[in-house]
């Protein structure tokens, strides 16, 4: 791509002032995918979209649904029985026509993209996860279930930002970041034994992500409050993790929000994985390193590092 055009500097004036020409060149030349199409993967693109990222490819062949009407503003009756990546692709076109938006297919090269995030399908999530890896592409996981919402976020073993400080004398210095893949994060054992530190240092609610999400692969469909419980301590007990250090109340309140999505939940989260994808690509500041959950009840937002 050449230079920044006229059109392009007033149209992004306001994010240029706040990270500078280089960051949004860095956008403009950015490639992203988002694979399954919900309520927090559209607010995601959408933010991406108006950020002006170079090109955003959608994966998500599923026909629309009525359900989808309830929580994707951008499909109405007309789009029952389309795919849900051609529908979204034609809306986002229209929100910013400088973005180059296509429709990917499954299976489809990987290395080509900057960043990988998949939404949903959480067994296919950990295959693409592994791909990331191998392909050196930033990959970004997440997912909501009504009031509660998780990202996470793996660079790679080297991930390069600039971190600023302000001051008397501002100076920005260049930092390396070592993530951890999918596969080895949900298998990490803690040494802290402690469930009053444990609690501290980990949301109870990012071991209930890792089992409803993830765990469950090896159990099939959960939709009860008792598959869920048990599901949860499978997956703590597997790690050598107490228990007790997730109540039973955030079991229960999860399990009512099986299978919903929550309209201002999706937006939180999926404006807070914009965020960390914008991060990945300007390599501006440190993107979260690696579970953030959000739990919409409390108004707690947290992240923690869960590494072997």
């Amino acid at each position: 791509m050449g230079a920044i055009s006229k059109d392009e500097v007033a149209l992004y004036d306001r994010q240029i002032r706040l990270w500078g020409m280089e960051a949004q060149t860095r956008l403009r030349s950015s490639s992203v995918c988002i694979m399954g199409i919900t309520a927090l993967s559209l607010e995601t693109a959408k933010n991406l979209v108006l950020s002006g990222i170079g090109t955003l490819t959608l994966i998500d062949p599923h026909e629309i649904t009525n359900d989808d009407l309830q929580v994707q503003y951008y499909f109405d009756e007309s789009h029952i029985g389309r795919p849900r990546d051609h529908e979204l692709a034609e809306q986002l076109r229209v929100l910013n026509p400088l973005v180059t938006i296509r429709v990917g297919e499954r299976g489809q090269e990987i290395s080509g993209f900057d960043v990988v995030i998949h939404v949903g399908a959480y067994m296919e999530a950990q295959h693409v996860a592994s791909a990331c890896r191998n392909a050196g592409v930033k990959f970004v996981a997440a997912g909501a279930l009504g009031l509660f919402g998780f990202v996470f976020v793996d660079c790679g073993d080297c991930h390069e930002y600039a971190e600023s400080t302000s001051g008397a004398e501002p100076s920005t210095t260049t930092c390396i970041a070592e993530y951890t893949s999918l596969s080895d994060s949900l298998t990490a054992r803690v040494e802290e034994s402690s469930v009053v530190r444990l609690r501290r240092k980990y949301p109870p609610l990012v071991f209930v992500f890792q089992g409803k999400c993830f765990h469950s692969l090896m159990a099939g469909v959960v939709d009860t409050e008792d598959e869920l419980v048990r599901l949860v301590r499978s997956s703590l007990q597997s790690r050598s993790i107490p228990s007790n250090v997730v109540d039973h109340d955030i079991i229960s309140r999860v399990a009512q929000s099986l299978g919903t999505e929550f309209v201002p939940c999706a937006a939180v989260v999926g404006g807070t994985l914009a965020q960390e994808v914008l991060k990945i690509i300007t390599r501006k500041d440190m993107p979260i390193n690696n579970w953030y959950t959000y739990d919409a009840l409390k108004g707690d937002a947290i992240t923690c590092t869960l590494k072997p």
